[in-house]
């Protein structure tokens, strides 16, 4: 368990994306162009970042009038009338900024949201061989932690970067229109700035991507232990798991060490250089005020200007670092929505009416992995309510071929026809709306055994759903649970057997009244009464439809209209019980091996009592 375990984590570890890499032009478009669709907040925010802009210019400014033209002059009248401009102002900058901040705030909330919608509709819409290339904590991690990193970044990122790009360009336009020689003094460290920041860009985008990556590894480990933790239990394997997640905190936090190296060269150079534009400032300014070159006033709305230069510029460098996260999350979130659906809806798919429950395979063969077919030239005619049962050993495509009737894969060769028509060309929910897929292993929400049963048609009444138990003669079984139909059935169904979740997917699939039923034979890990109410409910459930059993025992086989066998993805026998065993072929081999087993074990639990 651990070695097979842990190494399958380690592997996970050193697993790279398939995905093709996204360029940094392209997603900051696409972020972009989903943020238009807000546009009425989008306008109060421009208009708000152009008000706080034109203060934040003018007051400088004014600040310097007020020094040369009033204090220095001495004119007291004049001097309060300036003040209270100064002050409006101040109040107008405090306005507007506040204002931009809700917008932003606001739209980053709406954008989280729509994404994270997309996003979990795009993860219900792709196909079931999707989820056997990735891993569930992957998926989690894209849909709540990646999509949180662009929300806040979008929030305290881009839409407050343009404020801060407009604003650094009305400053240094009104340097250049102050004093054009100050202003190249002020101005020029930004091409160090620039350097700074292409040279730790790169490194901190790479950096940021595996962390990502990384946070996913721990959200797969818990939500996989967790999920197993009856098997870590039961085989004394807590230590070894606990190990293996120390190993994977071991390397997130490596992850981290290495973004904290970064910053720590990459925040004190970019303070560094900013500091000491306002100290040039400082020094060449005091020198051309010393020789009358410019005013006091002029001089102390520079450093102002140059001051409330560095902040945008810092904000502008912070949101770059952030970017590279972001950006790193984007490229996630982007390469699920552009998955392609493997299983898609043809352009002329048709909507089913009433259908009779004919199921055709016509030459039909089929791979998961290209060169290594799993169901070889499949010909296989099944009528109108009629059962039939496939066995074989593991492995030979018996789940495989039901997963081609409910369409969770397509055939490579070949085609399969329900009523005629080739189920390519029927609409995936039509399809499935006339199917009822009794898997072997049980998946029950949280909520009510009631709630659970609804799911198999969501307006169906109590009364509806208590009538479809008595039928199926599980009313009784289902009362004498704690709290009859409101019982809880816990997480996944946890507070419920084995069998008494298998009885409540009957009855979900009985509810939906469909015309074909597929049922994976599930009865080596119950009691003998519950077996007992399975088998009843099973024939209920069978009556005048078209059934497909996967039969892991070969006593429900023999109750099927016909039995199909398969072999290494061939069908290589077919008929009733009877008739096989009167060939004495594979059915019989395999009949007969199922006998001496239950009959050895017989024999040694009577030993043992």
């Amino acid at each position: 368990m651990s070695r097979i375990s842990i190494g399958r984590l380690y592997r996970r570890l050193g697993e790279e994306t398939s995905a093709p890499t996204i360029s940094a032009w392209t997603l900051l478009k696409r972020i972009v162009g989903d943020l238009i669709r807000y546009r009425l907040t989008l306008v109060v925010v421009v208009v708000s970042i152009i008000a706080f802009t034109v203060t934040s210019l003018l007051t400088p400014y004014v600040l310097g009038l007020i020094i040369d033209e009033y204090i220095l002059k001495g004119n007291i009248a004049g001097l309060a009338s300036m003040t209270a401009v100064y002050l409006a102002l101040l109040v107008g900058q405090w306005f507007s900024q506040m204002v931009r901040s809700y917008s932003i705030q606001t739209i980053g909330q709406l954008f989280l949201r729509d994404l994270r919608n997309k996003v979990f509709s795009k993860l219900q819409r792709l196909s079931y061989s999707f989820y056997t290339k990735r891993r569930i904590g992957d998926l989690i991690s894209i849909t709540i932690n990646d999509t949180s990193m662009l929300n806040d970044v979008l929030v305290s990122g881009i839409l407050s970067v343009i404020g801060d790009l407009i604003a650094v360009i009305g400053i240094i336009g009104v340097m250049f229109y102050l004093s054009p020689l100050l202003a190249g003094v002020a101005l020029a460290n930004i091409p160090v700035l620039v350097l700074i920041a292409r040279v730790f860009g790169k490194k901190l985008k790479e950096a940021h991507q595996v962390t990502r990556k990384k946070i996913a590894d721990v959200t797969s480990v818990v939500e996989e232990t967790v999920a197993g933790i009856p098997v870590i239990k039961a085989f004394g394997r807590e230590e070894d798991i606990v190990n293996s997640f120390k190993e994977v905190s071991r390397l997130t936090v490596n992850a981290y060490i290495r973004i904290a190296k970064l910053m720590g060269l990459f925040w004190p150079s970019m303070d560094f250089t900013v500091t000491l534009s306002t100290v040039l400032v400082l020094v060449y300014g005091g020198y051309l005020t010393i020789t009358g070159a410019i005013s006091i006033g002029l001089i102390v709305a520079f450093i102002q200007y140059t001051n409330r230069l560095g902040r945008p510029i810092t904000q502008f460098v912070n949101m770059y670092d952030s970017l590279q996260a972001a950006l790193a999350a984007a490229e996630r979130i982007y390469g699920i929505l552009d998955s392609r659906e493997e299983i898609p809806e043809h352009p002329e798919a048709v909507e089913l009416g009433e259908i009779r429950g004919e199921i055709k395979f016509e030459n039909v063969s089929f791979s998961y992995i290209p060169g290594r077919p799993v169901l070889k030239n499949i010909n296989l005619h099944i009528r109108p309510g009629e059962t039939v049962a496939l066995v074989g050993h593991t492995g030979a495509g018996k789940t495989t071929l039901v997963n081609l009737i409910l369409r969770f894969y397509d055939p490579d060769e070949g085609r399969i026809l329900l009523d005629g028509i080739d189920i390519r060309k029927i609409k995936l929910k039509s399809l499935r709306k006339n199917i009822s897929y009794v898997p072997q292993e049980t998946y029950l929400f949280p909520g009510t055994i009631l709630d659970n049963i609804r799911i198999g048609r969501p307006d169906a009444s109590d009364s509806e759903i208590i009538e479809i138990c008595r039928r199926l003669g599980i009313h009784k079984f289902i009362e004498r649970l704690p709290h009859g139909y409101q019982t809880d059935a816990g997480e996944a169904g946890k507070k419920l057997s084995t069998g008494e979740k298998q009885l409540i997917a009957i009855a979900r699939a009985m509810l939906r009244n469909p015309k074909i039923v597929i049922l994976d034979e599930a009865l080596s890990s119950v009691d003998t009464a519950t077996e007992g109410l399975i088998r009843r409910a099973m024939r209920e459930l069978m009556k005048n439809r078209t059934s497909i059993i996967i039969a892991h025992r070969l006593s429900t086989a023999r109750e099927a209209n016909r039995i199909i066998v398969l072999e290494g993805g061939r069908i290589v026998e077919e008929g009733t019980h009877e008739e096989l065993m009167a060939r004495k072929g594979r059915y019989y081999e395999l009949y007969m091996n199922m006998l001496k087993t239950q009959a050895s074990k017989a024999i040694s639990v009577s030993v043992e009592t």
